[in-house]
């Protein structure tokens, strides 16, 4: 590799983790307000990697950048991890097997907490000002909720796979943002799909499809993915 394109390379990465860091400080500002326990249930979700807001940060990238764009991807990949942290809390209501005075308390306060966090997710998702945006983000809400229930009452042996649906979701708004065209979009719905059954390190870069910084930012997002493995506590 060539002095210039390590240069790229490191520019690209540089770029990558400082929107991260901003999706970071979103989401603290977005539960700044919270006071105990409800601060204590939304901070016992905030495990992993920041994942989901990986992939709108990535899918998210166009061929002709501006600092309106950035604002608007780094807000709805924060969107997307709360939402997240907010099914997260409220998957823990359904953990209490009596209905005792003490547990009624903590399954009220998750309820009161959970939706906290669904009202602070939609406000990160309508600061993209699209209202395209914020219809997916519902709808990936609508599905999402619907699959955890049906695998609580059908008694599923397998776990709902939450994770495809809010990349998919993620990386369509994210898409929609930049007016990606269909070749590629199909692409990095493919990437998406890839990364959602963990075959990341099988991927390979439709560079045919990508603009040279939506490629670079991908290849940024791959490295950065094998080196910050799932952890998820929901």
């Amino acid at each position: 590799m060539g002095r210039e394109s390590i240069m790229e390379r490191g520019a690209a990465q540089q770029a990558f983790e400082a929107e991260l860091a901003q999706v970071d400080q979103l989401l603290h500002a977005a539960v700044a307000d919270l006071f105990p326990p409800f601060s204590q249930l939304v901070a016992a979700q905030a495990g992993g990697s920041l994942r989901r807001a990986a992939i709108v940060l990535a899918a998210g990238m166009a061929e002709e950048e501006s600092p309106r764009l950035c604002e608007q991807r780094v807000a709805l990949a924060a969107a997307l991890e709360m939402l997240h942290r907010a099914l997260a809390v409220h998957m823990r209501v359904g953990s209490t097997s009596k209905p005792t005075a003490p547990n009624l308390t903590l399954l009220g306060s998750t309820i009161l907490a959970g939706d906290y966090c669904f009202s602070r997710a939609a406000g990160l998702a309508v600061r993209t000002g699209e209202a395209a945006v914020v219809e997916i983000f519902a709808d990936a809400l609508k599905r999402v909720s619907e699959g955890h229930l049906r695998q609580r009452f059908d008694g599923a042996l397998e776990p709902y796979d939450e994770d495809s649906e809010l990349f998919r979701a993620g990386a369509t708004a994210a898409m929609r943002l930049t007016r990606a065209a269909e070749e590629t979009q199909q692409a990095i719905l493919e990437l998406v799909a890839g990364l959602a059954a963990r075959l990341s390190g099988q991927l390979l870069l439709p560079s045919h499809a990508l603009t040279p910084a939506q490629l670079g930012r991908w290849q940024v997002l791959l490295q950065w993915w094998s080196a910050h493995p799932a952890a998820e506590t929901a």
